[in-house]
């Protein structure tokens, strides 16, 4: 018995130390308020970055395209795009060309934007000046650098980066076990 009680004392200690917010993400991914993110530098349509089930990237790392639903998430991730691109002109990007696919669309009614994991409307939006404007049947979203990183809507067949998003506590899961 005594064992017992100096084994939950060691496991309550533990606890006790570890850092609120502690970066649970797997190599290579970035922590931002209990989300890990994946900044894609392969290029996909939306349907292989989210729904093809043989090329759904984000599926495949047990994360879905990223949902943002605040300012700050929105903050966060137009950082760390301008970290990433701050030296794509050196080597022939043009940052304005850069854009990385979210994970909302319109494709079941037009106009009423959802949030495909967790199948909501959007709660917060940070839309570019005059978007989405649903030129050529755009019903997929986007954060385009052109657009200083807010909001546009595009054809969901373009291939683009994109960002996926998981849980920290499920970032080190691995699919099957």
């Amino acid at each position: 018995m005594t064992q017992l009680y100096f084994l939950l004392l060691v496991v309550l200690l533990a606890e006790q130390g570890r850092p609120q917010g502690t970066n649970n993400c797997r190599t290579g991914w970035k922590f931002f308020q209990e989300s890990c993110y994946h900044f894609g530098s392969q290029k996909a349509t939306w349907p292989e970055a989210e729904w093809n089930v043989l090329q759904a990237y984000c599926w495949s790392m047990n994360s879905r395209l990223v949902e943002i639903e605040t300012e700050a998430e929105s903050n966060y991730l137009e950082s760390q795009l301008r970290t990433i691109h701050q030296h794509a002109s050196d080597s022939g990007v043009d940052q304005n060309e850069v854009s990385y696919w979210l994970g909302g669309n319109d494709i079941e009614i037009e106009g009423v934007f959802k949030w495909v994991k967790s199948d909501q409307p959007l709660t917060y939006a940070d839309w570019s000046p005059g978007q989405p404007d649903d030129a050529n049947g755009e019903d997929c979203m986007e954060l385009r650098g052109a657009f200083q990183y807010h909001w546009n809507d595009l054809p969901c067949n373009i291939p683009h980066h994109f960002i996926c998003e998981a849980a920290a506590f499920e970032a080190n899961t691995i699919i099957g076990k």
